[in-house]
């Protein structure tokens, strides 16, 4: 009896570590399917609330969407008809934490709170809940000096995977010679960005990509959306 409860006890850590390193292994994302000619733009931080509709504009008229990593302080109660529009034209609004605290300098308890007070704040915006199911770590950290992880911390926030990016150019020919099946393309709201974006989303739609939201890249249902807003500590 002893014997197979040892053995037990042992294939059960055996799973637990196989089950830990895939968890791993595919949660850090840089690109989507190589083999389909799909890519996915992403803006982040969200600061500048006028460059930012600058970049929805360009959606508007090539009816593409993008998915915007913001960060929660960046969102206020003014602009709520903006983040709606970004909404209405079919982008992504993912979580990029509250404060673009780095998190490898933070604990897990400080991660999660990052993340969901972010969520708290979109959804004090907005008026109903809106489930942000994309997340980006800021400066694209998730390893700590000691060797751990924050990935961890992020999964416990509720999140799948934390999305990293394989092109970052804000020069236009540069990035569109960068490009490729699955990219996910690194932006943020300043002026030299969306005059890349003006000139690079064109020319990448001529070459023959789908635009696409990161959400939509990885096969992952539209966010969810519902009346009942979140409360961070009301779980």
């Amino acid at each position: 009896m002893k014997r197979l409860t040892a053995v037990l006890l042992g294939l059960l850590f055996l799973c637990q570590i196989v089950s830990a390193s895939a968890v791993e292994k595919g949660f850090i994302v840089f690109n989507g399917d190589r083999e389909q000619k799909r890519i996915a733009v992403t803006v982040d931080d969200c600061y500048d609330i006028n460059n930012l509709k600058a970049v929805l504009d360009i959606c508007k008229e090539y009816n593409v969407p993008v998915t915007f990593f913001v960060v929660g302080k960046a969102l206020k109660e003014k602009d709520r008809e903006v983040w709606q529009d970004v909404i209405d034209t079919g982008c992504e609004i993912g979580n990029h934490t509250y404060g673009h605290a780095s998190l490898i300098k933070c604990d897990n308890r400080q991660i999660i709170y990052q993340l969901k007070r972010t969520q708290q704040q979109l959804d004090t915006v907005l008026g109903y809940h809106y489930e942000m199911q994309v997340m980006r770590p800021p400066y694209g950290n998730t390893q700590k000096s000691n060797g751990s992880s924050v990935c961890d911390a992020i999964a416990a926030a509720g999140y799948t995977h934390a999305i990293r990016w394989d092109v970052s150019q804000t020069n236009a020919a540069k990035a569109r010679r960068a490009v490729q099946n699955g990219s996910i393309l690194l932006y943020h709201t300043n002026w030299k960005d969306v005059q890349c974006l003006q000139t690079l989303i064109p020319e990448l739609l001529e070459d023959g990509y789908e635009l696409c939201t990161v959400s939509d890249l990885l096969g992952m249902d539209a966010p969810a959306t519902s009346t009942d807003l979140y409360v961070y500590g009301a779980e």
